[in-house]
């Protein structure tokens, strides 16, 4: 099994020409469910099936709340440790794109903030994590995150971490996590916040520094994806799939990012290898990219029929790092 702990947010999506303050017209207005646990949730899921993905979470004791727990529960995501919190709207994102696919999103936390360590300790949540085969963390308040990886650790389950916003918090503040998981898959510029510099080869070697057998893979959107294995000293990069390619349009990368996250946790639990594991997920992102909302990625079977069109239009280039 496969837990995943991060957010649940009630996402109000619209669409417009550009980004132009102080006033720009919204073309279309829709609302979905996501949040990037519960995406990274429901991309893991549809790859495993049922009851295979646990999730950690918290929302507010109110609709949206409860409808984030049946949506769960219809993908076949176990919801038993997604806490509801009295007194607290559930979370929420106001997520603006443009015709190029490109977001802006911001963001209402809500009852996800509420998501503490006391309710890590709890017995039923370590009981999961101990009957577990590993562990997705996005974006819980950065306290939990330390108590889930001391939990995970301690029972010697693998640890994914997907930092997004939390990069603010930079190296000094996040040693403690880094040095306890063993895949962290932020975006460049996440990545390049966390540590503090512009320099890549500097960024890994004060990774390594603190972590020597880290793996990262860094999303890097339409310049594709790099896992940077720092034990071996090697890399992989896999250039983007092109939609077209796969006889796709581009709608909107709300969610590609989860997608992408959660596909190639899942696909670790299976026992895939990096280099097949990291173009399965980007053909999984770019699945997800031809539509609207963030909850898109494709079931294991669609994603294998896809699978070969993905091989052929994504290039691999093995390599390795700078000592």
């Amino acid at each position: 099994m496969l837990i995943v702990s991060g957010s649940l947010n009630y996402d109000m999506f619209f669409k417009v020409d550009y980004f132009a303050p102080p006033k720009s017209v919204i073309k279309e207005l829709h609302r979905y469910l996501g949040g990037s646990g519960g995406n990274s949730a429901v991309a893991a899921a549809r790859i495993l099936g049922d009851k295979k993905v646990a999730f950690i979470g918290a929302v507010g004791k109110d609709e949206i709340g409860r409808k984030h727990i049946i949506s769960l529960m219809n993908e076949g995501i176990l919801t038993n440790l997604i806490f509801a919190i009295e007194g607290v709207e559930s979370g929420q994102a106001f997520v603006a794109s443009d015709p190029s696919g490109e977001t802006a999103v911001y963001s209402y936390y809500g009852a996800n903030t509420y998501l503490s360590p006391d309710l890590i300790r709890k017995e039923e949540v370590q009981e999961t994590i101990r009957n577990s085969w590993g562990i997705l963390i996005t974006n819980p308040p950065l306290p939990t995150i330390k108590e889930l990886v001391s939990a995970s650790r301690k029972n010697g389950k693998v640890i994914f971490w997907d930092p997004g916003a939390l990069s603010k918090h930079r190296l000094e503040a996040l040693k403690e996590i880094i040095k306890s998981i063993n895949y962290l898959m932020p975006n460049k510029k996440e990545l390049l916040t966390l540590v503090g510099t512009q320099d890549m080869d500097k960024a890994l070697h004060l990774l390594k520094a603190i972590n020597p057998g880290l793996k990262v893979i860094v999303k890097e959107g339409g310049n594709g994806s790099t896992l940077y294995n720092l034990k071996e000293n090697s890399g992989i990069h896999i250039s983007s799939i092109q939609p077209a390619s796969l006889g796709l349009n581009v709608s909107s990368s709300v969610g590609c990012g989860d997608t992408y996250s959660g596909v190639y946790a899942a696909l670790k639990h299976e026992g895939w290898e990096d280099k097949e594991a990291l173009i399965a997920a980007a053909c999984a992102s770019t699945i997800n990219l031809a539509f609207d909302g963030p909850r898109n990625s494709p079931k294991l079977n669609k994603l294998m029929q896809y699978l070969p069109k993905c091989r052929k239009a994504s290039e691999v280039m093995e390599f390795w790092l700078k000592k």
